[in-house]
């Protein structure tokens, strides 16, 4: 329980109490100080009874630590989004597990270490471990959107560990379960061009260029008909490398689209990959 003590101190000089006349009966006035100056109360009870005397509710002066979680967990969605994944890091090492309430704040956090490790780290089996906690755990049914997410983030795994057979294994079985997901209602847009897009590269590491080339244009299709920027520079990256085998010219201009749109959004990780492919 987080107690706004600044909040309580207000309220104690609106009516127009001391430290020690407000803790009179109930506590000392070193516990109204250190409640003041920390947000820390010996207990509950004592809580109520300076609250009674304030006439004010408990809720008053209490933080919602479930609101405060949730727009960390927010925050960290965000960053994973603008692909900063460093700050991603520190803001969820802000988050304790044991403010976690429903399935889905354990799902979204343990998937989110999961991307963090992965991306950030580099670090596979520390994705896979938080991957296999959200989904062994929490994920109880097979449309499950994080299901999905955590499904082809085992699958990015297994392609960094160099295992091509058990990466192909887990896109699939995304992929299937899609099938009972309708996305465009039951999903946010940047959710959805997150798993569209991660399936094409995952399906043009695997060389299945067709394939990757399908989502990539989903994707695209979709990010368009909505007007959202998000993921496009990435998505006409993927979509330049898996044309490059039949479709050459359209391949560059893929991704001469790609480098416009990095340019504009100052992704310089992205530019720098599309100027590897335009001299490959």
């Amino acid at each position: 329980m987080k107690i706004l003590g600044t909040k309580l101190k207000e309220i104690r000089k609106a009516n127009g109490l001391s430290q020690a006349e407000l803790a009179a009966g109930i506590c000392t006035q070193a516990t109204i100080s250190l409640i003041e100056k920390k947000g820390q109360v010996p207990s509950t009870k004592i809580l109520l009874s300076i609250c009674q005397r304030l006439g004010v509710p408990m809720t008053m002066v209490i933080a919602n630590e479930t609101d405060e979680v949730h727009e960390l967990l927010d925050k960290v969605q965000g960053l994973l989004f603008d692909g900063d994944f460093k700050q991603g890091e520190i803001v969820i090492q802000a988050i304790s597990i044991h403010e976690l309430v429903s399935a889905d704040d354990y799902k979204r956090y343990y998937y989110y270490q999961g991307q963090l490790k992965l991306l950030a780290d580099q670090k596979p089996d520390d994705a896979l471990f938080f991957f296999n906690r959200a989904f062994n755990q929490y994920i109880i049914s097979p449309t499950d959107v994080y299901g999905v997410l955590c499904t082809i983030g085992i699958s990015r795994s297994y392609l960094l560990k160099n295992a091509p057979d058990r990466a192909r294994l887990y896109v699939q079985q995304a992929v299937e379960s899609l099938t009972g997901i309708e996305l465009t209602v039951a999903v946010d847009l940047q959710l959805e061009l997150t798993i569209y897009g991660s399936l094409a590269a995952i399906y043009h590491e695997l060389h299945e260029e067709k394939t990757a080339a399908k989502y990539a244009h989903q994707a695209i299709d979709r990010a368009v008909g909505q007007k959202s920027l998000y993921l496009l520079d990435y998505l006409y990256l993927i979509l330049g490398q898996a044309e490059r085998v039949d479709n050459q010219q359209q391949a560059l201009a893929d991704l001469a689209t790609a480098q416009t749109l990095a340019t504009v959004r100052q992704h310089t990780g992205i530019l720098e990959q599309v100027k590897n492919q335009l001299h490959s």
